[in-house]
């Protein structure tokens, strides 16, 4: 009778390529992540900006084409001033760059929490109870287990921002009926998913360095929240210190002395003090501190959301300009220094993941 060793047999053959054999990981991911009560709550509050945007989106395409459904809306396009009234085309950029601006604003907050809840547990309960053998005993890589994980958060960022902003373009291109709105708004639409991109793998890759640290999920929140919460917190408090302070500057800039004693004009010192200003925000470092300031600022620069406010600024009064930039402009930094640090948090989560996380062959 013959005996067979039924123990572990190494095989030793050439595995055929299966480029989208991280799918199967993504697909438990989700079914477990869908499985919750709070993560379906938390997508249902975050489709209400996705809502908020298509609306209004195509309220604007009604504006445009000056329907009679939306005659009773024209006293709001003061703000546009008199060329806007005329022609509220020639302000279509810059209303559906703010309107994305808005959308991804909040949903990035949106993001952080899905991620708070879905995250932690990604890799730590595999460290928890010792999965990661079983994972890699079956044809997979460390990538496709990476890419797996990481697939589970993009394919819940993707349901709140990436998909909302592409439904929500084609229903505001349908209400415009004009086929210019498409060489006009493309590059914004390219730009929220470039942005939806950054998040995805930006948040994506922290979290998942961060679960990896503790086989505890609770402990793994607790550094989320430090990350994303507490940075942004201190960051607020000495940008709000510093809005402070300008404010105060341009309060008494008309009753500055000018030149031995005598008084200058106030349009002059109010000018000069907007260009303290500019060269002061170009200069300022405070929401380097932000994680979330940090992805906000790439954001700004990919929709152009910046050359937009100003656009804005200039329709005010000369006299009210100098406030406008203080109460409504964020600081135009280069983007690259938030790039810089997106950058090396980036190398730092792929060094955790790498020492934290080892193939078959290196487990011990």
């Amino acid at each position: 009778m013959p005996i067979f060793d039924q123990g572990y047999q190494h095989w030793s053959g050439q595995l055929s390529s299966h480029a989208w054999r991280w799918l199967a990981i993504t697909r438990q991911g989700l079914r477990v992540g869908m499985k919750l009560p709070r993560v379906k709550r938390t997508l249902f509050v975050a489709w209400l900006p996705a809502l908020g945007l298509a609306a209004f989106l195509c309220l604007w395409g009604l504006i445009e084409r000056k329907s009679d459904l939306v005659a009773g809306l024209a006293p709001a396009l003061r703000i546009l001033g008199p060329e806007g009234i005329a022609d509220p085309r020639q302000f279509r950029v810059q209303i559906w760059t703010l309107a994305y601006t808005y959308f991804m604003d909040a949903e990035l907050w949106i993001s952080m929490v899905l991620i708070l809840l879905v995250g932690p547990d990604l890799i730590s309960q595999d460290l928890r109870f010792n999965a990661l053998p079983l994972y890699f005993s079956r044809p997979l890589q460390r990538r496709d287990y990476f890419l797996g994980k990481l697939g589970v958060i993009g394919a819940l960022l993707g349901m709140v921002t990436v998909g909302p902003a592409v439904i929500a373009y084609i229903l505001g291109m349908l209400f415009s009926l004009d086929f210019t709105i498409i060489r006009d708004t493309f590059s914004i639409l390219l730009g929220t998913i470039a942005y939806g991109l950054l998040v995805l793998v930006s948040a994506g890759t922290l979290i998942l360095a961060l679960s990896s640290l503790s086989r505890n999920s609770r402990y793994v929140m607790l550094l989320w929240l430090a990350v994303v919460l507490v940075s942004n917190v201190m960051s607020g408090v000495l940008m709000t210190a510093e809005r402070q302070r300008q404010i105060q500057q341009v309060a008494m800039a008309p009753y500055q002395p000018y030149q031995q004693g005598a008084k200058t004009d106030p349009q002059q010192s109010l000018k000069r003090l907007d260009e303290h200003l500019v060269d002061s925000q170009n200069r300022d470092w405070r929401p380097l501190v932000s994680y979330l300031k940090n992805l906000q600022r790439i954001g700004r620069m990919l929709l152009g959301t910046d050359a937009t406010m100003e656009k804005f600024r200039q329709l005010q009064p000369p006299e009210q300009r100098v406030y406008y930039r203080v109460l409504h402009m964020n600081p135009e930094y280069p983007w690259y220094w938030s790039a810089a640090i997106l950058a090396g948090l980036l190398g730092i989560s792929a060094w955790i993941l790498n020492r934290r996380v080892r193939s078959l062959d290196r487990l011990k």
